[in-house]
């Protein structure tokens, strides 16, 4: 799945003697609050005005405090459409001034797509179950040897050994790599020892001679000994019951996309809380709409409401996640534009179902008018 994160930043100057008065603001200050500039060099806005109103009082007691010179604070703040967006604010204050100055970043689309994310994310949290972990601290010389210095129980019995056992060169971790993750093992421990950036990467390690674990490596550098040797502390997660159930859910979900794809009809499937980003579509619903499937899950995102004015979509939108709530089935009417540009209206008839995981899924078919 894309879900690239999105920040865009703004800033103002604000009078803190003058009710929080915006006496500057750059151009994206200013289309985000749909206040032209000329008004702001007025003096015609004031920072409150802009403000959720649950926000307002902490806000201006936040900017007022004395004696410091950065306050970084959260709020919600009003868009020229008079929607609450979620706000990070760094405030400076001006010396032997009453201004200050602010720099916003409006973290909304990366707010939403963290959402979108965790939503996804939940249908595989009963794996969470199934995973093992163990500890351990090993030492880089110059040879590129990885000498296990400390191990817990759990991280012996993924080494297929015993906590107890003598460990020292003639216990290393680089020789229970398996052969074809050795290279880019040591690249991550070369990059860490370079920038002291943690190592997150999947691995294969030796349980027994040619039977090998998949675990997941957290690590980082965690002091460095008396010959100047990097000591890493790690953990290892076996998720090789994780892998398999991954590679089962991409079998199955592959398989369900091949019998959707051909099903005849419009058919699609999505989240009854986002109602118009699509996970799946048949070929007859491509055909509908117009578009590859390329153009309308890389470029368009999946969200039909692309396709929709943006009048209706709104209020359509926020009818179906209703109606879901309350109905099983679910029918509405509404108008898409083609990818040639041509208008047509469309029923979307929509069941909610409940998946195994006890998750609710929405399995609809469009027909046109």
């Amino acid at each position: 799945m894309n879900a690239a994160f999105e920040v865009a930043f703004m800033s103002c100057v604000i009078d803190k003697a003058d009710n929080l008065k915006v006496i500057e603001a750059d151009s994206h200050f200013s289309d985000f609050t749909g206040v032209h500039p000329s008004k702001i060099n007025q003096g015609k806005l004031s920072l409150l005005d802009t403000l959720h109103r649950q926000d307002r009082e902490t806000v201006m007691r936040q900017l007022c405090k004395k004696n410091a010179r950065y306050i970084y604070i959260n709020f919600n703040m009003l868009n020229k459409d008079g929607e609450a967006v979620y706000m990070h604010c760094i405030a400076q204050n001006i010396a032997d001034s009453s201004m200050c100055r602010l720099t916003l970043a409006d973290v909304s689309e990366s707010e939403r797509k963290s959402k979108l994310i965790r939503r996804r994310a939940e249908s595989i949290n009963q794996l969470i179950d199934l995973v093992e972990g163990g500890v351990c601290l090993f030492k880089v010389d110059k040879d590129m040897h990885f000498e296990i210095l400390y191990m817990n129980r759990a991280c012996a019995r993924l080494f297929g050994t015993n906590k107890d056992v003598p460990i020292g060169n003639a216990y290393r971790l680089d020789q229970l790599l398996h052969k074809d993750d050795k290279s880019a093992v040591f690249q991550a421990i070369g990059k860490a020892m370079a920038t002291k950036k943690p190592i997150d990467m999947e691995i294969r390690v030796a349980t027994h001679r040619d039977v090998f674990t998949w675990c997941k490596l957290n690590s980082a550098i965690h002091r460095y000994d008396e010959d100047g040797n990097p000591v890493f502390h790690a953990v290892f997660t076996d998720i090789t019951k994780v892998k398999e159930a991954e590679r089962q859910a991409d079998s199955e979900r592959d398989i369900m996309v091949n019998i959707f794809k051909n099903l005849p009809g419009p058919l699609f499937c999505t989240d009854p809380d986002a109602p118009f980003l699509l996970d799946v579509v048949s070929t007859d619903f491509m055909r509908l709409i117009g578009y590859t499937r390329t153009e309308f899950f890389d470029v368009l995102g999946g969200d039909l409401s692309k396709l929709m004015d943006e009048n209706e979509a709104p209020a359509v939108e926020q009818q179906l996640i209703a109606d879901a709530k309350e109905h099983h089935v679910l029918t509405t009417t509404y108008s898409l534009y083609t990818k040639e540009g041509k208008k047509i209206t469309v029923v979307d008839r929509r069941r909610i179902v409940e998946n195994e995981n006890g998750e609710p899924s929405a399995f609809g078919m469009l027909k046109k008018m």
